[in-house]
């Protein structure tokens, strides 16, 4: 069974050599602010540790033929590591183009051969233009690592029966650290057992590995010239 944001920190608490809190979130108990506060900043290093599986999340961007910048989700925390946009108008993933490459092909007003796509100013930014009707698919990885007590996703803990989505036992280890830490106490013994922990969490998360028939199209290879000039 998960546990609540209450429970993690009223264990954490006993193995601290603490009263264990009755309430957490609405407290201004100072052991309760303190482990509130650790438990947040632990489920923070958490999910920065990892693109989790769990919380990776679709992304679908539907052209119109004039758009081509789309702001990115609401729970937006990074593009997990090589990520790809596939569109249904390509037989290829866009090609991702660095800000400083993107802004060359602004001032020479370039017109890309095929799809490509950029990141900046919180936005997914296209050349060309998306066609009308045309979806381009991506994964980004979300920031809500806790649902609330009727599931709704969320990006830290707020109230008390707040669980965590990712594992329980991981964020109490990460949180004796986080809590021995701020404390200004010896956490190096906290800390290896949470690293243990965290690594071996992300071993699992990665799943089973197949050995799949590599396409003879390299679709990470990069492109020497992937525009032309306008005339």
């Amino acid at each position: 069974m998960t546990r609540t944001a209450l429970e993690i920190c009223q264990d954490a608490a006993v193995k601290i050599g603490l009263d264990a809190p009755t309430l957490l979130f609405g407290s201004t108990d100072r052991t309760a602010v303190e482990l509130r506060r650790a438990l947040i900043e632990a489920s923070d290093k958490i999910v920065r540790a990892h693109d989790w599986e769990l919380l990776k999340t679709l992304e679908t961007h539907t052209g119109d033929g004039t758009t081509t910048e789309y702001a990115l989700p609401t729970d937006y925390l990074r593009m997990p590591k090589e990520t790809q946009i596939w569109s249904t108008r390509w037989e290829h993933p866009l090609l991702h183009i660095s800000p400083e490459d993107w802004l060359h092909l602004e001032i020479r007003e370039y017109d890309t051969i095929m799809g490509s796509w950029t990141l900046y100013g919180g936005n997914v930014v296209y050349r060309p233009a998306l066609a009308s009707d045309e979806n381009a698919k991506w994964f980004y990885v979300s920031e809500n690592c806790v649902a609330s007590t009727g599931g709704t996703p969320k990006a830290k803990f707020t109230a008390d029966d707040d669980t965590f989505r990712l594992d329980d036992r991981l964020i109490e280890l990460m949180l004796l650290w986080v809590w021995r830490e701020q404390k200004g106490l010896d956490y190096s013994e906290d800390m290896a057992t949470a690293e243990v922990a965290l690594a071996r969490e992300i071993e699992s998360d990665k799943g089973a590995r197949l050995i799949t028939q590599q396409s003879r199209r390299n679709v990470r290879a990069k492109i020497a010239y992937p525009w032309k000039i306008t005339p």
